[in-house]
C-alpha cells in the first residue's frame, strides 16, 4: 500500500496520514472485539487447575466416607489423604469443602474453588448423592450462574 506522491525535489514512495488511520482505526476495531474473548479463554485454561484440583479433594472425601461413613469438618484438608492446595504457590484459586447434609449411606457435598483476585469466576462440583455430581462454572467462565 505504498503510494509515489511528488514533493518538490521530486517523487517520494510512503504511506499519507489517512492511511495510517484507517490502518490504527482497524487495528483498534480488531482488538476491541478479540481481547475480551482472549480473556475469558486464558480463565478457561486456568480453570483446569481447579477441575484438576477439585477431583483430587473429591476422591479424598469419597475415600473418608468409605472410611469412617462421614465426612471431616468443613475445610479441614489435614484429614483428606490430600495435600492442601490451598498451599500450594502461585496458586490460582482458593479450595473450601462443605458438608451438606451427609449421612452413613448418602454422600452430600459441595467442593469450592474461587479465583483469587477475581471472586466472580469459581467452579464448584456438588455431589447430590452417592453416584450424582455436577461441576458448574461461573458464567465469565462460559457456564451459568448460580
Amino acid at each position: 500500500m505504498s503510494n509515489n506522491h511528488e514533493f518538490k525535489g521530486g517523487y517520494s514512495s510512503g504511506f499519507t496520514l489517512l492511511e495510517l488511520l484507517i490502518v490504527v482505526i482497524i487495528i483498534g476495531i480488531l482488538s476491541t472485539i478479540a481481547l475480551p474473548q482472549y480473556t475469558q479463554t486464558i480463565e478457561k485454561a486456568r480453570s483446569g487447575e481447579a477441575i484438576i484440583n477439585i477431583g483430587a479433594i473429591r476422591v479424598a472425601l469419597d475415600r473418608y466416607w468409605y472410611q469412617n461413613g462421614a465426612l471431616p469438618a468443613n475445610d479441614n484438608f489435614t484429614a483428606l489423604d490430600v495435600d492442601n492446595p490451598n498451599n500450594i504457590t502461585n496458586k490460582l484459586y482458593l479450595y473450601s469443602f462443605k458438608d451438606n447434609g451427609t449421612t452413613s449411606t448418602k454422600r452430600k457435598y459441595n467442593v469450592n474453588a474461587i479465583r483469587l483476585g477475581n471472586p466472580d469466576t469459581w467452579v464448584k462440583w456438588n455431589q447430590t448423592d452417592n453416584v450424582t455430581g455436577k461441576i458448574t462454572r461461573s458464567e465469565n467462565l462460559g457456564g451459568p450462574t448460580s
